[in-house]
């Protein structure tokens, strides 16, 4: 195990599900309650490590919170396959344990506006999710979700949040944001822009807003949660 890594916890795996091809939907029993501030900040990651404690080279991999039962403890965390974590994610079962960090946020504190548009790639699907049930209902939230490929969306926990969700095939920065413009609006000055996606569609997106919508860099945060 490396050295630097500290405040390691143990948490038992309840259920373990793959939802489409990449992501997994994992549900832990934790040891400890998480100081998350949800109000303040809706988006964490946990970051995990595969393997056992013996192991030297134990991935770091980062999962996204999806939901926290602070009555129960446990954690619902969405992984994301990749080649170098996939036999590891196979493996899980209920029952067996694994080993997290701390929880981190992954952007802003104190975001207070009317209208919310979430744009980013099938990876931001759970933070976006976390993010939307967290808000009051007076606010409005539009979403738009792209991927190249069908087969990688899942719904939230219990379906009452909707969002957006599009195919572009074929993909290209330039066509993510040409659909994004067909549908969408400014509807008033009062906004904040949450992007996570690929980095050339971000690039895109951000001078889009700051040329058309004149959006300033607080209304405008990119998050990376890898």
């Amino acid at each position: 195990m490396k050295s630097e890594l500290t405040n390691i916890n143990n948490g038992e795996i309840i259920s373990s599900k793959k939802l489409t091809s990449t992501a997994w939907h994992i549900k832990l029993k934790v040891p400890f309650y998480m100081e998350l501030d949800m109000d303040r900040n809706p988006g964490y990651i946990i970051p995990l490590l595969s393997g056992n404690e013996e192991q030297e080279d134990a991935l770091l991999i980062r999962s996204t919170l999806w939901n926290y039962d602070v009555v129960r403890n446990t954690v619902e965390i969405i992984i994301y396959a990749r080649k170098s974590n996939e036999a590891w994610l196979e493996n899980l079962s209920p029952g067996k344990t694994i080993r997290y960090l701390d929880p981190e946020e992954v952007i802003i504190q104190g975001l207070n506006t009317e209208n919310y548009y979430l744009i980013g790639n099938t990876d931001a699907q759970a933070f976006f999710y976390q993010f939307n049930r967290s808000l009051p209902f007076t606010h409005t939230v539009n979403s738009f979700i792209y991927s190249k490929q069908t087969g990688e969306f899942f719904p939230d926990i219990d379906g009452s949040y909707p969002l957006n969700y599009n195919i572009i095939y074929p993909f290209s920065p330039e066509r993510v944001l040409h659909l994004f413009i067909r549908d969408f609006t400014k509807e008033n000055e009062n906004f904040v822009i949450l992007l996570h996606g690929e980095r050339e569609v971000n690039s895109l997106f951000l001078s889009y807003f700051k040329k058309e919508w004149g959006a300033t860099d607080n209304q405008i945060k990119i998050s990376n949660f890898h």
